[in-house]
C-alpha cells in the first residue's frame, strides 16, 4: 500500500526534465512535476503531446535529461523503468486473441502465471476487482479481447496499464502516462475513468494525460501544459486557459461561460 500520508510524497519531484528536446519534433523544455496531481496535455494534432509522453516514458530517444523520482531514466534498465512508470500509447498495434482476464494479467507481476480469473494472489485479485468495478469490466473478463468493441478494448488496455503502478501492488510505481485515454470512450466511461485517475492522484501518483476536450481538462486537471508545434506555449494551473490562448493555439474564437462555480469555453457561433 502507499504510505498513510501521501502528502509526504507529493513534495518530491516525480518527473524532472531539463533541456528535454527531440530535433524537429519537440523544442527544449524544462519540467518539474510532483506527485499528487493530474496534469493535462493540451494542443492540436501534431503539437507534440505524444512525443513528449514518449520522451518522458523513455520510449523515444531525446536530448537533455529526464528523471523519474530523482533517477535519470538512462540509468534504469527496462524492468526498472517499467516498475517506476506505466505508459498507455495512443496506438495499440497488438490484437490479443485471448480472454480479457489474461490481457489484464500482462499488467501484473510477470512472474505470476495467470490461467484462470481466480489464479492471482489476493492483493492482485483485489486490484483487478477494484479496476473492474471502476471501469465496468467484470462482465467482459471471460470474453475474447479481439471480439470486443473499440471502446471496450480501450477500457481493458487502460486497466492493464493501471495495474502496472496500482497502489498496493507496486509501491515504486508512481508515474502514469496516458496518451489520449478518453479516445473511443462514451461520456459515461470518460467520467468514470477521470474519477479513477483523480483518485489515484490523490493517493500520491503523478498522472499525465493527453486530452482534446478542453472543458474536461479544466474540470479535472490540477495542472495544464499547452503545446503548439512542439513548443510549450503555456503551463500552470487551469486558469492559464483563456480565450486568447485558445485562439492562438487552436485558431478558433471561444466564449467563456461561468455557472455554478465552473468555467467552460464554447466555440463562438
Amino acid at each position: 500500500m502507499l504510505p498513510a500520508d501521501p502528502s509526504s510524497l507529493e513534495s518530491a519531484s516525480l518527473i524532472e526534465a531539463r533541456a528535454l528536446a527531440i530535433p524537429e519534433r519537440l523544442a527544449a523544455l524544462d519540467l518539474d512535476w510532483q506527485g499528487g496531481q493530474l496534469v493535462a496535455l493540451l494542443g492540436p494534432n501534431g503539437s507534440g503531446k505524444s512525443t513528449l509522453l514518449g520522451a518522458l516514458a523513455g520510449i523515444l530517444p531525446a536530448a537533455g535529461t529526464v528523471r523519474l523520482g530523482g533517477v535519470a531514466i538512462h540509468e534504469l534498465s527496462w524492468p526498472e523503468l517499467a516498475q517506476r512508470r506505466a505508459m498507455l500509447p495512443q496506438r495499440q498495434p497488438q490484437l490479443f486473441h485471448i480472454p480479457v482476464f489474461q490481457v489484464l494479467a500482462i499488467g501484473l507481476d510477470e512472474r505470476v502465471q495467470v490461467r484462470q480469473p481466480g489464479d492471482v494472489k489476493q492483493a492482485q485479485s483485489d486490484a483487478v476487482d477494484a479496476l473492474c468495478d471502476a471501469l465496468e469490466l467484470s462482465s467482459l473478463l471471460a470474453r475474447d479481447f479481439s471480439r470486443l468493441s473499440g471502446g471496450e478494448q480501450q477500457r481493458v488496455l487502460i486497466a492493464r496499464t493501471l495495474l502496472q503502478v496500482w497502489p498496493g501492488l507496486n509501491p515504486a510505481g508512481r508515474v502514469l502516462l496516458l496518451d489520449e485515454p478518453l479516445a473511443g470512450l462514451d461520456l459515461h466511461h470518460q467520467l468514470a475513468l477521470l474519477r479513477l485517475l483523480k483518485s489515484l492522484a490523490r493517493q500520491g501518483l503523478l498522472v499525465v494525460l493527453a486530452i482534446h476536450d478542453i472543458n474536461l481538462a479544466i474540470d479535472w486537471a490540477d495542472r495544464i501544459l499547452c503545446l503548439q508545434q512542439g513548443r510549450v506555449v503555456s503551463e500552470g494551473g487551469v486558469d492559464v486557459i483563456d480565450e486568447a490562448l485558445l485562439e492562438r493555439v487552436f485558431q478558433i474564437k471561444t466564449d467563456r461561460i461561468e455557472a455554478a462555480g465552473r468555467v467552460w469555453f464554447m466555440p463562438s457561433l
